[in-house]
């Protein structure tokens, strides 16, 4: 067994900035734990929806190993919830990987690969509707700032993200040792998953 855990983070073309980074801000403040990847299906550079580009460790064709795969959200996400590479893909790693998160409209993905089949799940409330549509047989959670579920964790809009990764740590450390990340952070964790103060601001039914 390894002595870190592996955090690999898929990138697509116009994917958000803080789906990614507030994520692994959070694993990154524990390096005796954790190392963070990037992966994406050609390799290379990627640009984010605010245009940074950053340059990934692997490709689809690389061999590795991860412990846990976070899939963000972003404008990008409606080019990829279709795209077969990507699919079969993760379809291929996923009974390889300790724990699989979505951060916002991530969720599309993991719901039309049919890792989401027969689990509670949710996403971002203002584009619920659509990314609802996908997938079989989930119970898609209308209220909650992330949802987990077994082994995986899928969360709402971009900051949930953050949250999210906190309950991941925790669930792989303990609540005190989230809450230290936190408090390093100077970020005030929000750390009840059914609290979802933006839901009501969106027609969720």
């Amino acid at each position: 067994m390894p002595s870190k855990l592996t955090v690999i983070t898929l990138l697509f073309e116009q994917f958000e900035l803080l789906d990614v980074f507030g994520p692994l801000e959070m694993f990154g403040l524990l390096p005796d734990q954790y190392q963070l990847k990037l992966v994406s299906e050609q390799g290379g550079a990627i640009s984010s929806s605010q245009g940074i580009q950053v340059l990934t460790d692997y490709s689809f064709q690389d061999i590795f190993l991860t412990d846990v795969l976070i899939i963000p959200g972003g404008e990008g996400i409606k080019n990829e919830v279709n795209n077969s590479i990507l699919l079969a893909w993760l379809n291929k790693t996923a009974p390889n990987i300790q724990y699989i998160c979505s951060v916002c409209t991530g969720a599309v993905i993991l719901a039309n690969a049919g890792l989401l089949e027969g689990r509670k799940a949710t996403t971002n409330k203002k584009h619920y509707h659509w990314v609802t549509q996908y997938g079989k047989e989930i119970d898609w959670q209308p209220v909650a700032r992330w949802v987990q579920d077994g082994a995986v964790f899928t969360s709402s809009g971009t900051a949930a993200g953050i949250d999210m990764s906190l309950a991941v740590i925790a669930e792989q450390n303990s609540e005190d040792v989230a809450r230290k990340v936190a408090i390093h952070a100077e970020y005030l964790w929000q750390n009840d998953p059914n609290d979802d103060p933006f839901a009501p601001l969106h027609i969720v039914r």
